[in-house]
């Protein structure tokens, strides 16, 4: 099977989307976090729909930080939205 044939799930709405389709938020070993990181970026990773809805339901409830085991930070929804943007 295809690495881009295995679909991933939003945090916010639970539905299974293609990679292409989410926008991936990772974080590392050191806590940084990243927003649409390359391949090259392991860590603890989840998923968000393109769209504003996903956006605000994962922060509204705090899936993002819960998720990944890490405290808020306060840019991460300006990255997210700036991604969501191009």
């Amino acid at each position: 099977m295809d690495e881009k044939d295995i679909k991933r799930k939003c945090i916010a709405c639970n539905s299974l989307k293609s990679r292409d389709e989410l926008v991936k938020i990772t974080i590392n070993n050191k806590k940084e976090i990243k927003v649409m990181p390359d391949s090259k970026f392991f860590g603890r990773s989840v998923y968000i729909c393109k769209n504003d809805k996903c956006l605000e339901t994962a922060f509204k409830k705090d899936k993002i930080y819960k998720i990944l085991k890490t405290k808020p930070a306060e840019d991460l929804k300006e990255k997210i939205r700036a991604v969501l943007e191009n």
